[in-house]
């Protein structure tokens, strides 16, 4: 395209001219500004007027591009609230609401305190209007046009930012339209981000045109088509039109910085095209920053304003973590040489000469030369790992290594000098084994240590001459093991069923978690009977010790206490290695390490973060401050057994620091799915979310399911309505399932600890009522046709297995129905109630087979399944019984007879099942009313993460004692 102004060329989708930065239309120069105020449309709500039956309209706060926005009361909780009426033009054009609700979703899921909540999606007399946290006080622009704020208030306004910006890009959320409008401050100084991820969700997929109509211009502009963001704050790539990632909220950031401080905006202009000029072509104004502003500040902003993204910083977090230290800091004070006349320059330069030369005569004479200490420089460089292979952090065999490693798989040596790592080769085939490798750190390329085939979790010996690891064979075995760093054979140390974490002490005994839900042990190096050191206490929320590393006094061990197999927000503790006592050091804390600088290092939600450490009396000293913010970590919701809490790093004794970037992963978005007999699937829910075992209620117009995030939320999903509403509390639910009036549902439930019984009524008229109670978890199975019978599943960690117990929920009596040495679990009432299919390893052969028993009993058992089989579900007429295989990758039917006895035939294969999602004790699909499609997640295809680099900081203390005062050593 030409430009009309410079006759330049330019590709078709550029927005702005390549050579003169002038805006471009086709046909000729653009058209002149086209303003459309929001009073002209016909969808203001009066004062007092009810909206959707249930929020009373108090008065109107707002109006921008994207709808009014009014005060209101929502009668049914008792709250003000903020609702937002969108415009028509854009609720009338089906496939942009569809993408606004699909947003909508995300963002509704998107918890943090310096985001503004979106409670939900509302619909009301044909329009369509948001529901969000209601937010009091000025916006950041309003408080900028009083002029430049004080330094430490502005970075820690926009310290608030960029922990709240952070937050949505873990999630994959980007802001586009980040402006200091779009930023409130509450009374109190608290930072809330308005219209998060709006700007994606109104206008994404439509061309770009006239730029007049551009939010730069007023705030009030509704006409589709805008380049998206307020002009003086869209990163250059915003503006020519390109795609955008995180990267471009980064550029809005350093923008609201630079505001902050100055009063001035960063790039402006008299048109839309002069400012659109000044962001491709120009600098800001560096002079113009506070004479005080501290040199990291400085950098942060030159980082957040390169023009070219690919130079920007990578990830807000580092912005912040920088900011975090600009507050600790003393100011740079910017040179009074750089702030005077040339004629000033010349005379002071002068005297500084004079007084120079002086000075050195004086100090030749009467003062000996001096040696001043010197910091060692700060070196980043990356190791790979070797060509083909990843770090490996647990198995070497489908579907272990297709995520992040859920065990730590690196060690650095005390002295720095060398790194071992566990890998394996990508895309790992059962027989292939993973292998520690050794690298030494002024090498290029590693060496396997001879004697660790199918090791993992390294950790080594205070002098460095030996190699802990673990070894899990294909029977599934698991032992803890040494072999000298220069391999060799290596010597078993004692048997350990799953590790969670070890550590070498310095009294010739490893600290170690055998496996999810046991406390510490202790073996000697020279191999032996381990002896316990700790037990969790129940009665404090505690069912895991994991991740011990032992303080070089010898008198204690760091390690990570879990409330649950699921928990996000484990915590720190220190055991008195004599005594055998602990007590919690750090919350929202896991896998820390000592160094020797005298601080204690740890992970906080893929963060690594750093206290001062007292380590005469093992107490932590002052508050803890992050440094590096992108670790990654294994906290994931949906894996207990993988939900370790590890982190991905290593620090040596002399500086060094390893690690692996990657951060967390805490759910997925799936679909919710109907599969026909033959496997075809369609959409039964309009919208992606975390779905996990969706249940049909017996009327089949609702579906209630679990949702996974940093908690577990039970939410029933309107079929007709295509509304969701939230069930559960606060907490972590799990397995839901209707009672058979469809009135209730029940499920397992916990604050923290084991999950016991709930119950709610499906519409939310009462609160959660607890059924049992149980120092074990529970899961509910299924319902006897008239409601008075719950079959459920009961955890027994002294036998790796459930039991299948009978709840009477009048009198609340529980018996059980089978208890043996066997697993038995997925218990489901045929719809006559005299029959229970159920899943038990009760053949002898460790594989999972479908079976069914009369109920109540007595009387015999059938085998159903063939070469294993799990979930099993009966046909709404009881002629037939489907169930999955026991990867979950297969659905097979059997045909059944129930009159006179039982009898069941041949398993035949109905459909292939790969990709859609299965797990847990109880049953996690359903069937519809006819009996003809079932119910399931597909699962988003996710593709793999292989962690091949990792990032290697040489005097990383340096940086530590400059971030962190030290603690006593």
């Amino acid at each position: 395209m030409k430009c009309h102004k410079c006759n330049a060329d330019n590709t078709d989708t550029a927005r702005f001219c390549s050579n003169c930065a002038t805006q471009l239309t086709r046909g000729g120069p653009p058209s002149p500004s086209f303003t459309k105020t929001l009073e002209s449309l016909p969808y203001a709500l009066s004062k007092g007027s009810l909206v959707a039956g249930k929020y009373r309209v108090i008065e109107e706060i707002g109006r921008g591009g994207m709808g009014i926005v009014y005060r209101a009361e929502d009668l049914t909780l008792a709250r003000s609230v903020a609702i937002k009426v969108l415009p028509e033009m854009f609720t009338d054009d089906a496939e942009r609401m569809a993408r606004f609700e699909r947003e909508a979703k995300l963002l509704a899921a998107l918890s943090h305190p310096n985001i503004a909540t979106v409670f939900g999606l509302e619909a009301s007399d044909r329009k369509r209007f948001l529901v969000m946290e209601l937010v009091e006080g000025d916006t950041l622009a309003e408080r900028i046009r009083r002029g430049p704020l004080p330094l430490e208030q502005a970075l820690k306004f926009c310290l608030q930012i960029a922990e709240g910006v952070e937050a949505a890009h873990e999630k994959g959320i980007i802001h586009r339209d980040l402006k200091p409008a779009n930023v409130k401050i509450t009374p109190d100084d608290k930072v809330k981000i308005l219209d998060f991820g709006l700007a994606k969700a109104f206008y994404e997929g439509t061309p770009a045109s006239d730029l007049s109509k551009s939010p730069t211009i007023t705030e009030q502009m509704t006409e589709p088509g805008v380049i998206l963001g307020t002009a003086a704050y869209m990163s250059p790539e915003q503006a020519k039109g390109r795609p955008v990632d995180k990267r471009t909220d980064i550029w809005a950031f350093g923008c609201i910085l630079y505001e902050c401080l100055t009063g001035k905006r960063a790039f402006t202009g008299e048109t839309v095209s002069d400012t659109m000029a000044a962001i491709l072509r120009a600098e800001a104004d560096w002079n113009s920053l506070p004479a005080d502003t501290p040199g990291n500040v400085r950098t942060v902003l030159r980082r957040c304003l390169q023009k070219d993204p690919r130079e920007r910083l990578r990830d807000i977090g580092d912005a912040r973590v920088e900011m975090l230290e600009g507050l600790s800091e003393p100011a740079e004070v910017i040179p009074v040489s750089q702030r005077l006349s040339p004629l000033q320059h010349m005379s002071i330069g002068a005297a500084i000469l004079v007084i120079g030369l002086l000075s050195g005569m004086l100090a030749m004479k009467y003062f000996k030369p001096a040696t001043a200490p010197t910091s060692q420089p700060v070196v980043r460089s990356s190791v790979r790992v070797e060509p083909g292979y990843w770090l490996e952090g647990l198995r070497w065999s489908p579907p272990y290594g297709f995520d992040q490693p859920s065990r730590t798989a690196m060690a650095i040596s005390s002295d720095g000098r060398f790194i071992v790592y566990s890998a394996v080769k990508e895309n790992p085939g059962p027989q292939d084994k993973p292998c520690l490798y050794l690298r030494r750190t002024d090498q290029m390329g590693a060496n396997p240590i001879a004697g660790t085939e199918g090791g993992f979790n390294p950790f080594l010996s205070p002098d460095d001459r030996w190699v802990g690891f673990w070894v899990v064979e294909l029977s599934g075995n698991a032992k803890l093991m040494k072999v000298s760093i220069n391999g060799g054979v290596p010597v078993t140390l004692c048997d350990a069923a799953l590790p969670f974490g070890a550590s070498w002490g310095p009294e010739n005994s490893i600290v170690f978690s055998p496996d999810e839900s046991s406390g510490l042990f202790r073996v000697s190096t020279d191999s032996g009977k381990p002896e316990i050191l700790t037990a969790p206490d129940k009665s404090q929320e505690e069912v895991s010790h994991r991740l011990p590393h032992c303080l070089p006094d010898g008198k204690g061990a760091l390690f990570t206490i879990m409330g649950d197999n699921y928990d996000l927000r484990p915590r720190v503790a220190v055991v008195d290695l004599k005594t055998r006592k602990w007590r919690d050091l750090i919350e929202d804390a896991a896998d820390a390490r000592y160094v020797p600088t005298g601080h204690l290092v740890f992970l906080r939600q893929g963060k690594l973060m750093v206290v001062p450490f007292d380590l005469g009396r093992h107490e932590v000293t002052g508050q803890p401050v992050p440094v590096i913010a992108n670790i990654m970590q294994a906290l994931n919701v949906n894996s207990g057994s993988h939900n370790t809490a590890a982190g991905q790093f290593s620090i040596s004794d002399s500086g060094w620091l390893a690690y692996a970037e990657g951060g967390i992963t805490l759910d997925g978005q799936d679909s919710l799915v109907w599969v026909d007999q033959n496997g075809r699937s369609e959409l039964a829910a309009s919208f992606k979310a975390p779905f996990f075992a969706p249940r049909l209620s017996p009327d089949g117009q609702r579906i209630v399911y679990l949702a996974s995030g940093m908690e577990q939320v039970g939410w029933i999903y309107d079929l007709n309505r295509s509304i969701e509403s939230r069930l559960t509390d606060e907490g972590k639910a799990a397995w839901l399932n209707w009672t058979p009036d469809g009135k209730r549902v029940v499920f397992g439930w916990c604050k923290s600890g084991q999950a016991n019984l709930y119950w709610k009524r499906a519409d939310g008229g009462s609160a959660m009522e607890r059924l049992t109670t149980s120092d074990y978890d529970q899961e509910p199975g299924s319902w006897n046709p008239d409601g008075t019978t719950l079959a459920f599943t009961e955890w027994h960690p002294e036998k790796l297995g459930n039991d299948i117990l009978l709840l009477d929920v009048g009198s609340r009596r529980i018996t059980p129905f089978l208890n043996s040495q066997a697993n038995e679990c997925h218990p489901e009432f045929s719809p006559d109630g005299r029959w229970i299919a159920y899943v038990s390893t009760e053949s002898g052969r460790e594989v999972n087979e479908v079976y069914v028993r009369p109920f109540p009993g007595p009387g015999g058992r059938w085998l159903v399944s063939h070469e294993g089989g799990r979930e099993p579900i009966w046909g709404r007429d009881q002629r037939k019984l489907f169930y999955r295989s026991v990867d979950g990758r297969q659905v097979w039917v059997v045909d059944i007879r129930t009159d006179g006895g039982f009898s069941a035939g041949k398993p035949r294969l109905l459909f292939n099942a790969q990709g859609f999602e299965m797990g847990g004790m109880v049953r996690t699909w359903d069937l519809s009313l006819d009996g003809q499609r079932f119910l399931m997640v597909k699962m988003e295809e996710k593709k793999p993460r292989p962690v091949t680099e990792m990032n290697l900081v040489q005097n990383w203390f340096e940086e530590l004692k400059r971030l962190v005062p030290a603690g006593k050593k």
